[in-house]
């Protein structure tokens, strides 16, 4: 795997930043900046600090979640280990495009413990159904709360193609785990026979008995995630209710799973000016909300992920 300074600096992640900072100047370039940082001033920093306990605080609940997948998989690994490579990965997405933080957890834990790549992958592939899986059905039920069964349209279409994603997922993972072991016996290539079959491994690893763990910490990290904008919108007077907030972190948590941007970088701004515009917020409140919300969700992961990068001992 290339490091991730070469990764940073090709082509494409050049393109991907491109594409984000057009978006970004888009919704930025009717915006009267000296209301909004007189707004950003006037922000109360004690419910800012609350929400960026929050964020961090869902951070280490999915690093739990993922250790747990680890361990069922028969990879050791410390709490300490598996939240900071976690967040480690979080810095790697938030730099390249491509979802690369996601392969880099794996080649993070094979530094630490000599872990197969494709196995400790297949941990990671579990955890992206079990998001998907918890935060859906959650979107709905909030988004039906939030508008008053009057959902936009958009928001629909957007659920839907979530749905159809999950299902998708679930029945590559059915079929895979059905025919890898038939396709393997033809194939005479050692590596990518080890690949696939530490894959397959890491997939059958789940224990049932895992599941309501995982499930539950899934949705108390999502929740607690959701607090961060609950409590950014506090910090700035903004009157919205718990279970709005969720859903509006929700949906743009979502898309920070669209690769071609690093963290979904204009596209989580631009879904979040949206969703605000439904609830007739005024476009400087909207961009002050975004402003805080990114420095925590993104600025301050590539600020202290860069620090964490270099002090956690990385090899390449």
């Amino acid at each position: 795997m290339q490091s991730l300074k070469k990764q940073f600096l090709n082509k494409k992640t050049f393109l991907s930043f491109l594409i984000s900072f057009l978006i970004l100047y888009g919704i930025f370039s009717k915006l009267d900046f000296y209301l909004m940082l007189n707004s950003i001033k006037n922000t109360n920093l004690f419910w800012f600090f609350v929400a960026f306990g929050c964020f961090y605080a869902s951070v280490c609940l999915k690093g739990i979640r993922w250790k747990l997948l680890l361990n069922d998989a028969e990879l050791e690994v410390k709490l300490k280990d598996s939240i900071l490579i976690f967040y480690l990965s979080m810095f790697a997405n938030s730099i390249v495009p491509a979802k690369i933080g996601d392969i880099y957890r794996s080649y993070l834990l094979k530094q630490k413990n000599n872990a197969p790549i494709s196995l400790s992958f297949a941990t990671v592939f579990i955890e992206r159904i079990f998001d998907l899986i918890t935060m859906i059905p959650l979107l709905l039920i909030l988004g039906i709360i939030s508008f008053n069964a009057n959902m936009p349209v958009e928001v629909l279409l957007a659920l839907k193609y979530g749905m159809v994603l999950i299902i998708l997922l679930i029945g590559f993972t059915l079929i895979f785990l059905k025919l890898n072991t038939k396709f393997m016996k033809k194939i005479d290539n050692k590596i990518i026979k080890n690949i696939f079959t530490n894959f397959e491994k890491g997939i059958r690893t789940l224990k049932v008995k895992s599941i309501p763990k995982l499930f539950l910490l899934s949705l108390t990290a999502w929740i607690t995630e959701g607090f961060t904008l609950y409590f950014i919108f506090l910090s700035i007077g903004l009157n919205f209710d718990i279970l709005f907030s969720i859903f509006t972190d929700l949906s743009s948590s979502l898309l920070t799973a669209i690769p071609f941007t690093p963290s979904g970088l204009g596209v989580v701004e631009y879904a979040l000016l949206f969703i605000l515009n439904l609830k007739n917020t005024g476009l400087t409140e909207s961009s002050v909300v975004i402003v805080l919300y990114r420095a925590i969700s993104y600025f301050s992961i590539v600020f202290l992920g860069s620090i964490t990068h270099f002090m956690y001992g990385i090899k390449k």
